[in-house]
């Protein structure tokens, strides 16, 4: 066989049978869920790590107690595994706190309900809320500058005279927070290596599709860039309440209590699932223990379906493989 007749072959084998590496890659493009990129090009890593460090010191808060940590960590999927967060001064705040890994991709405000349009802002008006550090920025300007080792790292970072301000803490710890994406084995499917994903994880996520899970949780985080009621079939408080889960509270009201629009309330943003199987207890009341429990209510409230524990098996498997690849060994 001469080469031009063993090119031709070939070429009609691929237009034949396109199930390559090549054809898998461009169908999965086409997915509700995109994947999140191999680098992230537009951090200062020496910003960064700056702003880890401001964000671990616990010193930044007005009783010394806390810090932004002390509610987003690592092993629980960047965010607090108890059902509520404690403040400085041990105030319990009656919400539990959304995970910090990923936030970058999220275009509608933070939070829960979308109130604090940037990260910037969040870092600005956190220093000061009595719900989380019960600070000032004079306070924590005066501890920082009084640091040799950290005022010296201010000045090596920024290059100014005078480095410790209050934009630069700002600017350091938003850039530390960029940072943290978190890249799974699924970008890897989603680039092409069909290996990546076990056959059940592979059948979780059709099951997640077909049942229209995608419909709210997609993109990069798999969520996060849109709002919903909670609560679409039936009413998720009062069930809640006769659960043992609590009475309702003013918090529940969602947007409602930023938009006083009747449209909003129990409106709340859809959460990513990114590294969600570390990240229990769930929703914004924490009232939920296990994975399995999370997706049973959300297929209950959300999807009006009463999700049988195989499909919610073949569900809670694709979650898993959601989970950051330096976080794996933490679920």
């Amino acid at each position: 066989m001469n080469f031009r007749c063993l090119a031709v072959r070939v070429v009609t084998a691929l237009l034949v049978f396109p199930s390559t590496a090549w054809a898998q890659s461009e169908s999965r493009q086409r997915e509700p869920i995109a994947p999140i990129p191999a680098q992230v090009s537009d951090i200062d890593r020496a910003k960064a790590t700056l702003g880890e460090r401001l964000f671990s010191d616990a010193r930044l808060s007005g009783d010394g107690s806390v810090s932004c940590r002390s509610c987003h960590l690592p092993k629980s999927g960047g965010a607090d595994p108890r059902r509520y967060s404690v403040s400085a001064f041990g105030k319990v705040r009656q919400v539990s706190s959304p995970s910090i890994f990923n936030l970058r991709y999220l275009g509608s405000g933070l939070n829960w309900t979308g109130r604090t349009p940037s990260l910037e802002r969040q870092v600005e008006g956190a220093m000061s809320n009595p719900d989380t550090m019960a600070s000032s920025w004079d306070k924590v300007l005066a501890i920082l500058s009084a640091d040799a080792d950290v005022a010296q790292q201010f000045g090596a970072v920024y290059g100014e005279e005078t480095a410790v301000t209050k934009r630069n803490v700002i600017d350091a710890i938003a850039h530390y927070e960029r940072s943290l994406v978190t890249r799974s084995r699924f970008d890897d499917w989603l680039e092409g290596d069909a290996r990546a994903l076990t056959p059940v994880e592979k059948q979780g996520y059709e099951k997640f599709k077909a049942l229209g899970c995608a419909g709210c949780h997609s993109g990069p985080a798999v969520g996060g860039n849109s709002f919903a009621r909670l609560g679409v079939f039936g009413d998720y408080f009062k069930d809640r309440a006769a659960r043992g889960g609590g009475e309702l509270i003013e918090f529940d009201k969602g947007k409602f209590r930023q938009t006083g629009k009747p449209e909003d309330l129990h409106v709340f943003r859809v959460s990513p699932l990114r590294n969600v199987a570390l990240s229990a207890p769930y929703f914004h009341d924490g009232s939920v223990a296990t994975l399995d429990e999370a997706i049973h209510l959300m297929g209950r409230y959300q999807l009006g379906r009463e999700l049988p524990p195989e499909e919610r098996r073949l569900i809670a498997a694709f979650l898993h493989a959601l989970t950051g690849k330096g976080l794996e060994d933490k679920q």
